[in-house]
C-alpha cells in the first residue's frame, strides 16, 4: 500500500485517536492536555473526510449519499460535542463525563467506517485514484480548522468556503493563545 493511499491515511488516524482516546479517565491522564491534543486531531480529520472522502463515497459507491449522509451526521454530533466541551471547566465532572461519551462515539464512528465506507471505497476505486484522493486528503488536513465549527456547512462547497476562514480564524486565534500565555508564563 502507498504511504499516500487514502484508507491507510484514514486507518492511521482512527488509530491515532483511538490511542488517544484510550488515555480518557485514566489517572495519569491530564484530561486538559489530551483534550487539547485530540481537538485539532479530530476536526482536521473530520473536515478532511467531508472535503475529499464523502464526495467520493456520494459518487462512487452504491447508496454512497445515505452511508455519507449517516457519518457526517455522527462527525456533526461530534463537532457540537467538542464545541461545548471547550467552554467547560476542564477538570470538571461535566467535562469528564463528555469526554467518556466522546470516547465512545469516536470510536462508534471510526468502526461503522472501517465496516461500512472504507471498504466499498476501496473496491469502487483503482489504486491510483485512491493514491491521489489520499494526497488531497493530506493537503486538506493541513489547511482544516483548528477548532470546532458545528455551525458551518458539512458538505460541498459551502464547507470548503467556511472550513479555509474558519482555518484561518482558528491560526490567529491559536498564535494570540500562545503568546499571552508566553507573556503570562515570564
Amino acid at each position: 500500500m502507498s504511504e499516500t493511499e487514502l484508507i491507510a491515511l484514514l486507518l492511521a488516524d482512527h488509530h491515532e485517536a483511538e490511542s488517544l482516546l484510550k488515555k480518557v479517565g485514566l489517572p495519569d491522564a491530564d484530561p486538559s492536555e489530551l483534550f487539547d491534543e485530540l481537538v485539532p486531531a479530530l476536526v482536521a480529520h473530520e473536515i478532511a473526510e467531508e472535503e475529499i472522502v464523502y464526495p467520493v463515497v456520494r459518487s462512487s459507491v452504491a447508496n454512497g449519499g445515505s452511508l455519507a449522509d449517516a457519518r457526517i451526521a455522527e462527525e456533526q454530533k461530534a463537532e457540537e460535542l467538542l464545541s461545548k466541551m471547550e467552554d467547560m471547566d476542564r477538570h470538571s465532572a461535566e467535562f469528564a463525563a463528555s469526554m467518556a461519551q466522546l470516547r465512545d462515539e469516536v470510536l462508534a464512528h471510526a468502526e461503522r467506517e472501517e465496516q461500512d465506507v472504507f471498504p466499498k471505497l476501496k473496491e469502487a476505486l483503482p489504486e491510483d485514484r485512491l493514491a491521489g484522493l489520499g494526497s488531497a486528503y493530506r493537503a486538506a488536513k493541513a489547511a482544516a480548522p483548528t477548532h470546532p465549527h458545528p455551525g458551518a456547512p458539512n458538505t460541498p462547497p459551502g464547507n470548503v468556503a467556511a472550513g479555509s476562514i474558519a482555518a484561518v480564524t482558528d491560526r490567529v486565534r491559536d498564535a494570540a493563545r500562545s503568546a499571552m500565555e508566553k507573556v503570562h508564563a515570564r
